[in-house]
């Protein structure tokens, strides 16, 4: 199953469909933390993102399932321990405005999704708003390519120097971690050493 979300015209029924799933995992941190839970750890049995992620069978198959009704998870065939795996794949997408462009992809994806365990992306969402969070993954990737200082990204956001820092450090860690399943950030994420990628708020299954 590959995922891809496109830049169709918004009334086009997969246009539509799209945006409305992109809209979904970017307004809903607990959808789009099991989503990226389950991208990275893929394939993988409902049981153990249970475990990964300390939720109860109830909500773990309520976002399963919800995610597999917006088309971009499947339950498979296969077993595992008598379980069934599930899969989900990266999904990207762009939408351009007459100002800016909107991309959506398992990076962007992850950050929002973090604010639920990530003290610093978290404090940052409620403080500053979606659209900031979304600047600063940008600001913090520019910053990652040498094209930019710590404490150029809280200027250039308007923020406090240690509210830039520290959710850019956070952010960092996150594409380390989401990156290699990300095709817009897989370079970037080469060069984000273990010990900063450890401090993701995300598990990879050694299992």
């Amino acid at each position: 199953m590959a995922s891809t979300l496109t830049n169709d015209p918004p009334d086009g029924d997969q246009g539509a469909a799209a945006l409305f799933t992109a809209q979904r995992l970017l307004t809903d941190e607990n959808l789009a933390y099991f989503y990226t839970d389950l991208l990275i750890n893929s394939p993988t049995t409902i049981k153990r993102a249970m475990a990964r992620q300390n939720i109860v069978k109830s909500t773990a198959y309520k976002y399963a399932n919800e995610l597999a009704e917006l088309g971009i998870a499947e339950e498979l065939e296969q077993l595992e321990d008598g379980a069934a795996l599930w899969r989900v794949d990266p999904i990207v997408g762009t939408w351009t405005t007459g100002e800016a462009e909107l991309v959506v992809s398992p990076t962007v994806i992850a950050v929002y999704g973090a604010a639920k365990i990530d003290e610093d992306i978290g404090y940052f969402l409620e403080r500053y708003g979606r659209g900031r969070l979304l600047r600063a993954i940008i600001e913090t990737t520019t910053y990652l390519e040498g094209n930019h200082t710590r404490r150029g990204i809280a200027s250039s956001l308007a923020v406090p120097s240690a509210a830039g820092i520290a959710v850019s450090q956070a952010i960092e860690a996150v594409i380390g971690i989401v990156g290699q399943h990300d095709p817009a950030w897989t370079d970037i994420a080469d060069g984000i050493h273990q010990r900063t990628i450890a401090e993701a708020p995300y598990t990879i299954s050694s299992e």
